[in-house]
């Protein structure tokens, strides 16, 4: 299906992944889920810096649906098939989407800023937006976690 159909057709928010979280043994965090207020069910999640995201964007009162790896945008360059299935997926309250990917502190790799750029444009075209996500403040991080136990519907 072409980028520009499914971004207007697709509910890209209710999609699974398109790929497995892979478990990666020694690592402190693993794949798992977090309890989604906005959107009131489970939404799944691969390393500690997207479950962080996840759980901003999931306060954020600009979101009202969240995804992890809903799309995978593929494309040919320089007759090679490449593809890029953005981390994070948010529908926002006018409709329009926004696509993350998470960066740890030394920023993103010079493979991730190629593909970027592409992803960047397709978003653009769809009138969506895509940005990367680097660590937020430690401390915004403790208070929204801490304020995201009030948020669950028990």
């Amino acid at each position: 299906m072409s980028w520009l159909e499914a971004a207007q057709d697709v509910v890209f928010e209710d999609a699974p992944a398109v790929r497995p979280f892979p478990v990666r043994h020694g690592r402190r965090v693993a794949p798992g889920w977090w309890w989604s207020s906005t959107a009131r069910r489970l939404v799944a999640y691969g390393s500690g810096l997207m479950r962080t995201q996840l759980m901003l964007l999931d306060h954020d009162p600009a979101v009202v649906a969240l995804a992890c790896r809903p799309v995978e945008l593929v494309w040919r360059e320089g007759g090679n098939h490449l593809a890029h299935a953005p981390q994070l997926m948010a529908r926002l309250k006018d409709g329009t989407g926004l696509l993350v990917d998470s960066v740890g502190q030394g920023g993103p790799s010079a493979r991730l800023v190629r593909r970027a750029r592409v992803v960047a444009a397709a978003a653009q075209a769809a009138g969506w937006g895509y940005r990367f996500a680097e660590p937020p403040d430690p401390v915004v991080v403790a208070n929204v976690r801490w304020l995201a136990g009030y948020r669950h519907h028990r």
